[in-house]
């Protein structure tokens, strides 16, 4: 047995607690002290840097003050310059040791969030609002009845994606949505492949922190597209101007010193140069701006992936180079004046153009292996946190089952696991029981279990198998006054849509229905169920139905299971387990008295 076991199973014993004897948690928590250390090592450090850049500027400056005074030779000047030497060393190591220190409390957030996922503590953690998914999202059937996109969904506790891509294919690839980015079977492969390796999940998503982001913030990373449109439509300017942009600026300087004429023409050619050019370069300044911005956040994930870091290394140098130079557009006038002294602006783009025909498909290449990484970052999270979990399988039978599974937002100590009986096309699952039972959270736990197999992630749960599949819920509908849509009208248009769906469709549907049709009477409730899970039946859909309607159970086609409420010292316990059968218990008037509510003719029911 490793030291590292050894040390967990003598915890156990001392503390019987489930986190402290949890590897993952150990790791964690060993990784959070060890930057809490570091953080205030280099805090110390910097802080002795900035007082001795200090002191060597106040020693320049004393120097030069002296000189001055004293009125001594230039000589001596010169030698007041040297304490120049060591302050610009320090003040280049200053920003060095502040970068280190922000990276180190980047991580130590980065850790303290990755604990409070494995903890279950989700309100702790700094999620989005609803509203601030995209609208295809936060209203797809699936992210509302699955709350998806609440402040403790599943879509925004483990995102943890830094890319406007890498973003979208996360939230459309998890609802199981086609898009242009490709299936999920690669993407299973590679995330079963990156959770073989020890930890290497970790340090993957360390070197995707951005020291300038904010919490949920996501940030564009473009493509590099060799395009010469600005040259094609100035050939004869691009083999002019290297020649006059060199023999203008010596001119000048000689005429000035010689008196030389011509100049102030000369300045009004390049200042009608510029203005010919100027909006076309204000788009290719904010191309190497944004290269610049995305080369800089990203530096640590390009050199990472990067087969090539020497030649990635020279490609980063270059761009963030040329992008120093953007600096000067925030000031008009010095940028004018370089234009107009050697047509600045030209040399610039000659030399994005020149960046760009020797590294676009290195760029490129990283691009888009950063922003793929990126979208399936949420899933490696999921699966480095939940090392029990496993990953589905494709059934050979053509059925749905699973040994076990359980709902993967429910926190270590509260999971209940339970099995997923055999279903195949056309078999419907009925399962009854009373109240806060656990049945909405079973179809919960089946439905997530999907989505997280069908976007390439592990299950929690043994043995779980699959088919290809289209999945449907139906179990939060909602009411509008605007559009004049009833309860009761929503749930129809709902279920029509999906049987529709189901007659082009080239999938198995997977139909999750919670106590569907609640805004009507009992017995036309009981005939339009029936009826409708007939022509599901027919359409060889799997459903999933959650009633308390015990006449329902009575399909003679219907697999029946049911939860059920224990009664412990008079008082009501959930045991949470899936049973055969149909359930014998209720307790709605229990719940009612437990409130306060009197029920003063409990005999009659």
């Amino acid at each position: 047995m490793s030291l590292i076991l050894r040390f967990l199973e003598g915890k156990k014993k001392i503390t019987n607690d489930l986190f402290s004897t949890n590897p993952k948690y150990t790791f964690l928590t060993l990784r959070k002290k060890k930057y809490k250390s570091k953080i205030q090592f280099l805090s110390k450090r910097l802080r002795v840097v900035s007082l001795i850049r200090l002191i060597t500027f106040i020693i320049f400056v004393s120097t030069i003050s002296f000189c001055y005074l004293a009125k001594l030779s230039w000589f001596e000047y010169g030698l007041s310059f040297l304490p120049l030497l060591p302050f610009i060393f320090l003040v280049r190591l200053y920003v060095r040791r502040k970068e280190q220190l922000q990276y180190a409390k980047k991580t130590f957030q980065f850790i303290e969030d990755e604990i409070q996922r494995l903890t279950g503590e989700f309100k702790k953690l700094k999620t989005r609002e609803i509203w601030e998914y995209p609208v295809p999202v936060r209203n797809h059937p699936l992210s509302i009845d699955l709350d998806l996109c609440t402040k403790q969904g599943f879509l925004g506790v483990y995102d943890t994606t830094i890319t406007e891509e890498g973003f979208l294919i996360y939230l459309y690839r998890f609802l199981q949505e086609p898009s242009e980015w490709g299936n999920t079977d690669k993407n299973h492969l590679s995330v079963s492949k990156i959770l073989n390796q020890q930890n290497y999940s970790f340090q993957l998503m360390r070197k995707f922190l951005i020291l300038d982001g904010e919490p949920n913030e996501k940030f564009l990373f473009p493509k590099v597209h060799n395009d010469t449109n600005f040259w094609k439509k100035r050939k004869w300017l691009r083999w002019f101007f290297p020649i006059w942009g060199v023999i203008t600026p010596i001119y000048i300087l000689v005429g000035l010193l010689f008196d030389l004429p011509l100049i102030p023409f000369i300045l009004l050619i390049n200042g009608i140069l510029f203005v010919s050019y100027r909006s076309e370069s204000k788009l290719l300044w904010k191309e190497i701006k944004s290269l610049h911005l995305t080369a800089n956040r990203f530096q640590k994930t390009f050199l990472f992936l990067s087969k090539d870091r020497k030649s990635t290394k020279h490609m980063l140098r270059k761009i963030s180079n040329l992008g120093d130079s953007s600096e000067l557009l925030v000031s008009p006038l010095p940028h004018l004046i370089l234009n107009l002294l050697c047509l600045w602006d030209l040399w610039k783009i000659q030399s994005l153009q020149k960046w760009k025909q020797k590294y676009e498909s290195n760029w490129n290449e990283l691009q888009n292996q950063i922003v793929q990484l990126d979208s399936i970052l949420p899933l490696l999270n999921f699966g480095y946190l939940n090392p029990e979990a496993n990953f589905a399988k494709i059934s050979k039978e053509g059925i749905l089952r699973s040994e076990s599974l359980v709902h993967p937002l429910l926190s270590q100590t509260n999971r209940v696991m339970n099995s997923l009986p055999a279903m195949k096309p056309g078999d419907l699952m009925i399962i009854t029981g009373s109240n806060m039972s656990g049945k909405t959270t079973y179809l919960r736990s089946i439905a997530m279990s999907l989505l997280l197999a069908g976007s390439g992630a592990p299950v929690i749960g043994k043995n779980f198998e699959l088919l290809d599949f289209q999945i449907h819920t139906l179990i939060r509908s909602q009411d509008s006054m605007e559009d004049g849509v009833s309860f009761f009208y929503s749930e129809v248009r709902r279920l029509s849509s999906i049987i529709q769906n189901a007659n082009v469709s080239n999938k198995i549907p997977i139909l999750f229905l919670d106590e569907i049709l609640k805004g009507t009477n009992s017995k036309e409730r009981y005939i339009a169920t029936r009826e409708i899970l007939s022509v599901l039946r027919e359409k060889n859909c799997i459903v999933f139905l959650t009633t308390h309607d015990l006449k329902l159970a009575d399909i003679p086609w219907a697999k029946r299971f049911h939860f059920t409420e224990l009664e412990i010292n008079g008082q009501m316990d959930f045991d949470y387990k899936l049973r055969e059968g149909v359930s014998n218990t209720t307790n709605a008037l229990k719940i009612l008295k437990k409130e306060g509510i009197p029920i003063r003719n409990e005999e009659e029911t």
